[in-house]
């Protein structure tokens, strides 16, 4: 196996495919020692570079490029955990916060932008990204290709040169054949994608320096290089399959690297948890349409790599100084840098809810209890909120209703319908007595009682709404329509087209309210964005999967903060704004009215307004008089 790998490699070599031609830049010169730390200001964004299509960003690590489903929305936010804010959303809010403090040469703000390429949560370095195709309309936009699309092609281009440095467990040396000594050369190897389909892959590497386990004193030191790379294609986890399949794993790489090693330096050597030591240090690409002068931008090696060379392996560090300032490659930053700010955490999280971890009983009988459900709260446990042997997720959820109304009377029970996470309101429970000498299970009788009876005509649920729109949709004026009925088929959560759904709406009252006295959008330019505000009523008549968020949505009047069914752009002003709270869905069950059943007796139970939406609302003094007297005609009290 030996022959044959010395074999193998040398006559790549003899073949010529082990060099590529290497710009060499001018290297930023400095004292390793003062190395300044760029970018370790939390809450802002450093930029590299940007022009009229484009911006280039520092990416950190432990930070996703977007939420994806592999990260979960609210993953964070369930653990109890600061929630997750993604680079595009905080490259978007930097570019908003140093357009409005007019310090960028007058470009225009409130510009979105999309992700040209990708870094994985654990890597950091070069983040490219274009200005989306639709903030300047020229009127041309049918006669060329948008900044996006440009770009992205640039980057998969033969002259595009990507180069990453990493550090991989391994002194440089494999079968007796000293990488070190190989300057450039080529690993191709076909990879298998996230679907299991091969790919054909090629990437150069060059390893510029490693160190043994032992230095020639006969001190112990980790095994460890430096290793440039540069893929040609963008197949997923490239370089790190390819450096591990030279036996030269990515330190921290969890999914392809070497699990006791990775240990041993989270454990001994404060590597952080979610670190993969891959840092995107040189971005080069041709010109373009969307950049004319192409792009040529270094990004310095991010201080924790560069702490855990110079305590761990500093004479490795010395000797790759050369070779990596012939390749442009930054230790340290070769000017101020503009920086700027993205949303904290405690700006989107608002605490419109005290959770104390208690519940309101709003009325209770022999059989059955209503109790009123905080927006915070899930109604029971499930695999969505994790399983009970997680405790990351489930212990640090807050307790669920289920168990809260069970503490609370002192009785166990059986929920009779649902309500989702962020709403809030009214939510009926039977109790559940056990069988005693045999006898017919009363609980079975009693939830099946309550049950018919919430599915019977006679029943209404009352939910009151707080939607994006003024009212009118497609030239439909629907408030002074008194209560209609909205018959159309929603889908489940899987998908499936359900018929027979059915929801009664009334539209209370509506307003345009001005510009955040916050915003940092002075001139407004007309937008109406997060301003339109509407209070409805809806009666749902079937109990199908998020019916009333669909048929609000679909006469164009989402609810507030519905990311399933709403407008996410909508809900991040109002999060930022206007007090909404995480996670929160603006609906609330306000009236529950059940009809007598042989077991239990007639119900009407009204649940106070959330204070949270009370909150927004007490911002809205026109739109929350005119809803009043409305309200109260329907047995509804603010």
């Amino acid at each position: 196996m030996r022959a044959f790998a010395i074999v193998w490699l040398f006559c790549r070599l003899s073949s010529g495919k082990c060099f590529r031609p290497i710009c060499n830049l001018p290297f930023a010169t400095g004292q390793l020692h003062q190395t300044k730390t760029y970018d370790a200001e939390k809450e802002t964004v450093t930029i590299l570079q940007r022009g009229q299509n484009h911006i280039i960003v520092v990416k950190p690590p432990s930070v996703v490029c977007h939420h994806s489903g592999w990260t979960g929305s609210r993953s964070k936010q369930k653990r109890g955990e600061e929630p997750e804010i993604p680079m595009l959303q905080r490259v978007r809010d930097a570019v908003y916060d140093i357009d409005s403090a007019g310090t960028d040469g007058g470009h225009k703000s409130t510009r979105k932008v999309n992700l040209v390429h990708r870094l994985d949560r654990g890597a950091s370095g070069a983040l490219l990204l274009a200005f989306a195709d639709d903030a300047e309309d020229d009127g041309n936009r049918d006669d060329k290709k948008g900044a996006t699309a440009t770009l992205i092609e640039a980057m998969a281009s033969p002259e595009s040169i990507k180069t990453y440095v990493a550090l991989v467990r391994g002194e440089g040396i494999l079968h007796g054949v000293d990488f070190k000594q190989m300057g450039w050369f080529e690993e191709t190897r076909a990879i298998k994608n996230e679907e299991g389909q091969e790919k054909n892959a090629t990437t150069w590497f060059n390893f510029v320096a490693g160190q043994p386990e032992k230095s020639e004193n006969g001190i112990n030191q980790p095994r460890m290089s430096i290793v440039l790379a540069r893929p040609m294609q963008g197949r997923w986890h490239q370089i790190r399959k390819h450096l591990n399949g030279l036996s030269h794993p990515i330190l921290g790489d969890t999914t392809h690297g070497a699990s006791k090693v990775n240990r041993e330096w989270k454990e001994k050597r404060n590597m952080p948890g979610e670190r993969v030591c891959l840092h995107m240090a040189r971005l080069q690409l041709p010109p373009t349409e969307a950049v004319p002068d192409g792009i040529d931008v270094s990004c310095p090696l991010h201080s924790d790599m560069l702490e855990m060379l110079r305590v761990y392996a500093p004479n490795v560090l010395e000797e790759s100084l050369v070779v990596l300032r012939n390749e442009g490659i930054l230790l340290e930053p070769k000017e101020n840098y503009l920086v700027g700010r993205y949303t904290t955490p405690e700006e989107l999280l608002h605490t419109g809810v005290k959770d104390d971890g208690g519940v309101e009983i709003l009325a209770q009988g022999e059989n059955f209890v209503v109790a009123d459900k905080s927006p915070t709260v899930v109604v029971h446990h499930s695999s969505w909120t994790g399983k009970r042997s997680d405790p990351k997720r489930r212990w640090k959820e807050p307790t669920p209703m289920l168990q809260r109304v069970r503490d609370a009377t002192g009785r166990r029970v059986n929920l009779v319908h649902r309500l989702d996470r962020g709403a809030s309101g009214c939510l009926l429970f039977s109790f559940a007595e056990t069988p005693e000498n045999g006898s017919e299970d009363k609980s079975c009788q009693v939830t099946k009682a309550l049950v018919d009876a919430m599915q019977h005509p006679n029943s209404t649920k009352t939910y009151l709404a707080l939607c994006d729109g003024d009212g009118t949709w497609n030239g439909v004026d629907y408030r002074d329509k008194g209560w209609f009925v909205i018959d159309r088929p929603v889908r489940d959560e899987y998908g499936r087209v359900m018929e027979n759904s059915v929801t009664e709406i009334r539209f209370i009252s509506t307003c345009i309210l001005p510009p955040s006295s916050t915003s940092k959008d002075t001139t407004d330019n007309g937008s109406l964005e997060g301003r339109k505000a509407t209070i409805i009523l809806a009666r749902p008549r079937t109990g199908r999967w998020h019916q009333v968020r669909q048929h609000l949505s679909g006469i164009g009047h989402a609810i507030i903060g519905d990311s399933t069914h709403g407008n996410s752009r909508t809900n991040r002003v109002w999060k930022k704004e206007r007090k909404l709270m995480k996670e929160r869905t603006c609906l609330h069950l306000c009236r529950l009215q059940l009809p007598a059943t042989n077991i239990s007796p007639a119900i009407d139970v009204s649940s106070p307004l959330a204070s949270d939406i009370l909150d927004m609302l007490l911002e809205m003094p026109d739109l929350l008089q005119e809803a009043k007297v409305i309200l109260a005609e329907e047995g509804i009290h603010i």
